[in-house]
């Protein structure tokens, strides 16, 4: 460990070869082998930077030091901090790198802060959106750089701009195609995906630890290890997903986060713009009020997405113009909309009877029965599917469907399989298969295309529920019953398609 009085005094002065000096004005942060500390230019005290130091470092870790100054001296990005300078103070055996200093407080310390310790997914999706723009930005360098560390303590959320910027890339690389990561361990658990522990490393490993990242912020939680989720029990994957914690993010946002930590890095999406796409396109949709972050900084600082920020401060021009319209105005057009709804009424009162009778004629020569309006004005309600033949009160449900069901007691995946299903109406029936169970289903559906139906297996009983999606998918969760119909614990999520 660093010991105290390894790390330098405040006031203390460091000088780089060229000659400038850099006075200590903090410690911002120390570890194992080295310290972060805030400096001032002694010539122009205005400036500020922070200056990261490794102590008495080994070769190997000296020539990994200068490449991530290397690195970060060549980027230019508002999500990046920007590196100015890399040097050596040989007479006390350390290693500095002079970079931007940011200002703020990490994800890590704010998420702590939140009363529900956990962010809502709009929220989340405006905080990281600089963040994945950065990503992007990094695995678009040629040769992509990967930068294997992402991780809610590794963001700051900027106080000056409000905007989050990724810090530390002690672990970042290049990468190039069929190279291999030697070192046992690169990241840091929950975060680090499974080939970090031994395999080479690729942009998809960034992915791994954004959706990892994503699903901390919203959950509270940091996901279970990698090599946990490699070696559990029975081949079943231990993640829960992120909807049965956080049960306010959609199922389908839920899913994207598992796909983005898939075991296998092919199983991933191909790069982060598809991931974020994904979820951004489901989200755009919602229309949710966006929590202040407690403590971040002054209401001028605060993160919130562009338009419900334009929305909330920007009245539409019409109401604009009507609020500061005069009296005087408004009075001076009124007095011709009134004659003219008097003039209207008058000529609707002389033709109504002249157009009740021809189309009395109309019906009878075109062989058609009509009702009319009765002279009384009222009117009988007809329904819907009466007035609009062709279009069911009910959606349609297809013949069969496939997908998965998790039980959530016994970590057990399996395919799920709903087949030769008959409606009549709201009334649905047919054959389930899943969970190693095979029996006949019976339930209902609503025209909003609510699902609830009763599975009897043998001795055991399955209540299932559910929901139509855009697109015909079929998502819900599931229990298992006793035999006097009360639940017995296991449960868990659910999802089909149409199968054809």
């Amino acid at each position: 460990m660093l010991q105290e009085q390894m790390t330098l005094p405040v006031g203390a002065i460091i000088q780089h070869p060229d000659g400038e000096r850099y006075v200590i004005e903090s410690l911002l942060g120390k570890g194992g082998f080295g310290a972060v500390y805030l400096v001032r230019d002694r010539h122009v005290k205005e400036r500020l930077f922070a200056l990261k130091e490794v102590v008495d470092p080994n070769k190997r870790e000296r020539e990994r030091f200068i490449f991530e100054a290397e690195v970060l001296k060549r980027l230019n990005h508002s999500a990046l901090p920007h590196v100015y300078k890399v040097f050596e103070y040989e007479k006390l055996k350390r290693v500095y790198m002079l970079m931007d200093y940011i200002e703020g407080r990490n994800l890590d310390t704010l998420l702590g802060e939140q009363p529900e310790r956990c962010f809502s997914l709009p929220l989340v999706l405006a905080i990281m959106q600089p963040i994945v723009d950065g990503l992007i930005y990094l695995h678009g360098q040629n040769p992509p750089i990967v930068h294997r560390d992402i991780k809610p303590s590794n963001i700051i959320v900027s106080t000056k701009g409000g905007e989050a910027v990724l810090v530390d890339f002690g672990l970042a690389k290049e990468y190039i195609e069929d190279n291999t990561t030697t070192i046992i361990r690169h990241g840091s658990p929950g975060y680090a995906a499974p080939e970090q522990y031994g395999g080479g490393t690729n942009p998809r490993t960034d992915i791994y630890a954004l959706g990892a990242t994503l699903y901390t912020l919203l959950t509270g939680s940091i996901p279970i290890d990698a090599i946990t989720r490699v070696t559990g029990s029975k081949g079943i994957d231990p993640l829960v997903p992120v909807h049965l914690i956080a049960p306010s993010v959609p199922w389908a946002d839920a899913m994207a986060i598992e796909k983005a930590m898939r075991i296998s890095s092919d199983d991933r999406f191909n790069t982060v713009e598809e991931f974020w796409q994904e979820l951004t396109s489901l989200t755009s949709k919602q229309e949710v009020d966006t929590p202040r972050l407690k403590s971040l900084a002054p209401a001028q600082h605060q993160v919130v997405p562009k338009q419900q920020l334009k929305r909330l401060t920007t009245a539409p021009p019409t109401l604009q113009q009507q609020a500061h319209a005069p009296k005087s105005r408004k009075q001076k057009a009124f007095l011709p909309i009134f004659l003219s709804i008097i003039l209207a009424v008058a000529i609707g009162t002389i033709l109504l009877p002249i157009a009740l009778r021809h189309s009395s004629t109309l019906s009878t020569e075109q062989g058609v029965t009509r009702t009319l309006i009765p002279s009384t004005s009222q009117t009988t309600a007809t329904p819907l599917s009466t007035l609009t033949p062709g279009v069911p009160a009910y959606p349609e449900i297809v013949a069969s469907y496939a997908g998965t069901v998790l039980d959530l007691m016994n970590h057990e995946k399996t395919n799920m399989f709903l087949t030769q299903i008959h409606q009549n109406g709201g009334s649905i029936s047919g054959s389930f298969k899943g969970l190693g169970m095979v029996g006949p289903f019976e339930g209902t559906v609503t025209p909003k295309g609510h699902l609830q139906f009763i599975v009897q297996a043998g001795s055991s009983i399955l209540s299932f529920e559910g929901d139509i999606k855009i697109g015909g998918d079929i998502v819900g969760t599931f229990e298992a019953l006793n035999q006097q119909r009360q639940p017995t614990g296991e449960s868990g999520p659910w999802n089909v398609s149409v199968h054809q």
